[in-house]
């Protein structure tokens, strides 16, 4: 008589992000591409952000730099999300012992791609990932190697991007592979492969965001909103659809919006001033 496997058992990983999507909520991620110091984490928590989008795609962010982030993120309650420039199987593992709580992929292009996505992010039996103890995302906590792999391949996310038009359409296959844990949908690629890009109020554009989302929602996987963080009336749209999650805002546009404020009050002051000494 063959003998009964039973499921690994599993430790809970701290990780807002997931834990608040998956209820059915809706999640705020900031995105930074202009600093990797340990204070932005702490920002975050005191803004009741749970998620912190680091970009390594688009930014000279290194290894090191990310990883330090990652623990601060992890430290003070905020998931770290780590977009790594390339499908490259040493940069997603890296993100990943580096304290990833997600690592999204972009670019990502063919149901043969998505596959190699898993099997550098996700430990036996699901993929091939790599082991290494004491885990910063556990907080270097030693647990077992069994606890270890099936904690994380769970309670880790691999997120593909989605950001041309063919792959728009393998939606519903991407989604069907064990070890893909949602979709983030790269709005400016999407629409500058389309032909039309910057146009976000584009029917052809749209059409596809909503055939992600619904997809998402079918499969019982989460689907998130890239590059319209400003147009909270689209976003609010697709949520109610079923997205659960948006780029919400970057520290360099959010630091210049303040900044630009702050000069235009003093224009302004000094506008104010200069009329009543003319009087």
């Amino acid at each position: 008589m063959g003998s009964i496997q039973q499921k690994p058992a599993t430790i809970d990983v701290a990780n807002p992000f997931r834990s608040i999507i998956l209820s059915g909520q809706v999640c705020p991620v900031m995105s930074t591409k202009i600093t990797t110091r340990n204070e932005i984490a702490m920002f975050c928590k005191e803004a009741g952000i749970h998620g912190l989008f680091i970009d390594m795609e688009h930014t000279s962010f290194d290894v090191a730099s990310v990883a330090q982030l990652c623990s601060a993120c992890n430290f003070v309650g905020v998931s770290p999300i780590v977009r790594v420039p390339s499908q490259s199987p040493w940069h997603i593992s890296r993100a990943f012992d580096s304290g990833a709580a997600a690592v999204v992929v972009p670019h990502v292009d063919s149901v043969e791609e998505v596959r190699a996505l898993v099997r550098a992010g996700k430990y036996a039996p699901i993929g091939q990932r790599g082991c290494s103890n004491n885990q910063p995302i556990l907080r270097f906590q030693h647990v077992s190697t069994a606890v270890q792999n099936a904690s994380l391949n769970e309670q880790t996310m691999l997120i593909p991007m989605i950001e041309t038009p063919a792959a728009v359409e393998l939606v519903d296959e991407y989604l069907a592979i064990d070890g893909v844990d949602g979709i983030l949908i790269g709005s400016n690629d999407l629409c500058t492969d389309l032909g039309i890009p910057g146009q976000y109020d584009n029917p052809i554009y749209q059409d596809a965001v909503t055939k992600i989302v619904l997809a998402g929602k079918k499969a019982g996987k989460p689907i998130g909103i890239g590059g319209i963080g400003p147009r909270v009336d689209l976003l609010e749209k697709w949520f109610k659809m079923g997205a659960s999650w948006s780029l919400s805002g970057a520290d360099a546009a959010m630091l210049q919006a303040g900044m630009k404020k702050l000069g235009q009050t003093y224009a302004d002051i000094n506008k104010n001033l200069s009329s009543t000494s003319s009087n």
